[in-house]
């Protein structure tokens, strides 16, 4: 009998890489993202294959869609024998300009949503006797960004002196999945539930171009020097869903082709 795994944000970027390879290693893979359209063609592409791949479209951060969402993988599949907590937004603007409603959007979907589908998860997967939460982090959840590799799209300062252009909620939310990743892990051991988090690096996704540029400079920087690509962090997600993880619980896992380490 397969194993069944539900992932947000499943259709595009690391989410589509990471549905891959759980498909690839036979799991049915329930995926869910706010758009139909890239979840169809990834079902079509992935379909007939080792694991099946079904998606409901809907917005994670809305209670009702999460809600539908998890009974959408148990009526397919049964229940999830892991959850991937991918879907990730970010907000970028200038220190004073940046808006509440900017924040709450970013933190919803990074933080809230993932925490509140764990919490749909975890009562199937105590009963079942286990399974394995993993959350999608970044680099930027504890390290801060520097401006300068980002020439003309984070400039340090404006015309109007509003100060520099980043993307507060994003890291803020980024150090928030790893410190509710450990609290997690504490909190549902004794149902050997396994909370993880994976951590990329400079990643190339279609959905954010950087420039050639910007690129050489993340590079460079990086001391595996190149950038990282989405199929580089799929199979750390997946591993951490097997059985050779069982014991590993309440860590993060960095890919980042060492761009933490200097």
């Amino acid at each position: 009998m397969s194993s069944t795994v539900l992932i947000t944000g499943g259709g595009t970027g690391i989410g589509a890489a990471i549905t891959r390879e759980f498909a690839r290693n036979g799991w049915n893979c329930m995926i869910t993202g706010r758009r139909a359209e890239p979840l169809e063609a990834l079902v079509a592409e992935l379909n007939p294959g080792n694991g099946q791949v079904a998606f409901y479209a809907g917005d994670s951060t809305d209670a009702a869609d999460r809600q539908a969402c998890y009974e959408a993988c148990v009526t397919r599949f049964g229940a999830p024998h892991a959850l991937v907590n991918n879907a990730g937004v970010s907000a970028t603007e200038t220190l004073l300009d940046y808006t509440v409603e900017d924040w709450r959007r970013v933190m919803q979907t990074n933080v809230e949503a993932g925490f509140f589908l764990a919490q749909l998860a975890i009562p199937a997967m105590r009963e079942r006797g286990g399974g394995a939460i993993i959350n999608i982090a970044s680099v930027y959840g504890s390290l801060g960004i520097n401006n300068d590799f980002y020439e003309g799209k984070l400039p340090w300062d404006d015309a109007e002196h509003r100060g520099p252009t980043r993307e507060f909620a994003y890291a803020a939310s980024k150090g928030a999945v790893l410190q509710i990743t450990r609290d997690l892990a504490t909190a549902i051991g004794k149902w050997n539930i396994t909370v993880n988090a994976v951590t990329p690096g400079m990643i190339k996704v279609p959905a954010n171009p950087l420039g050639a540029n910007i690129e050489a400079k993340l590079a460079k920087a990086t001391p595996l020097q190149r950038m990282g690509q989405p199929e580089d962090i799929a199979p750390m997600v997946h591993f951490l869903a097997t059985p050779g993880a069982s014991f590993i619980t309440g860590a993060e896992f960095k890919v980042d082709g060492g761009w933490s380490i200097w």
